[in-house]
């Protein structure tokens, strides 16, 4: 039937034509570059995680497309960034055994400003394509300052340890909880995420992002 419409690249913007009923969501070129550039292949490590898995650095064009999944509304790019992490929950199905998929909360003035949860919004298809529930599990503390504002590795340690707080009537015991995020950088906040889920009952606590920051050299 020839071209139906035209789709944005989410990584480049570039036009993208839907022939033959294709949902590609990234265009050619960039799906090479992603393939030679941007998988993440280093052990990530967190204190307080079973396990942890992240797609691709957060860097170049992944950091362009997920500061304009996070910041300028481009929800439906949530599709895109879940599915680089789904393959990832698939190989580890066997050693994680999940029973629950939760994610990372925002402070309610980051959701009331942007209008969702980031990493509410990659969470959910991830779970409903293993046949997971998903649920909040835990809420962030009033007035706490953001990852981003803090100076040093120190500062956000300092910051993390306080910033999260279990969400009313959550029962863990004994079950095995995935936590998604959209970044792992430094890992303080996740750290005190696990911490949180443990102290609630979880007993095997792994993280699975779609990126991370690349380590430094």
């Amino acid at each position: 039937m020839g071209i139906l419409f035209m789709h944005n690249c989410v990584l480049c913007g570039e036009a993208i034509p839907a022939e033959d009923g294709s949902k590609a969501m990234i265009c050619a070129a960039c799906a090479r570059e992603v393939r030679e550039q941007y998988r993440c292949t280093e052990p990530i490590r967190v204190p307080g995680m079973d396990g942890c898995a992240a797609a691709l650095y957060y860097t170049g064009k992944v950091k362009q497309a997920m500061h304009r999944f996070k910041f300028n509304h481009k929800q439906h790019y949530a599709d895109w960034f879940a599915a680089q992490a789904l393959p990832l929950l698939a190989e580890r199905l066997e050693d994680w055994k999940p029973d629950l998929i939760t994610y990372m909360p925002i402070g309610f003035v980051h959701l009331h400003k942007r209008g969702y949860n980031q990493a509410e919004l990659l969470a959910k298809p991830v779970a409903a394509a293993f046949g997971l529930p998903c649920r909040a599990t835990m809420r962030k503390r009033p007035f706490t300052p953001t990852q981003s504002e803090q100076k040093d590795f120190a500062a956000r340690q300092k910051n993390a340890a306080r910033a999260l707080l279990p969400m009313g009537n959550v029962d863990l015991s004994g079950q095995s909880v995935v936590l998604v995020d959209d970044i792992i950088t430094t890992g303080s906040m996740a750290a005190a995420a696990a911490d949180v889920l443990r102290k609630m009952g979880a007993e095997h606590v792994y993280l699975l992002a779609p990126a991370k920051t690349p380590r430094r050299l």
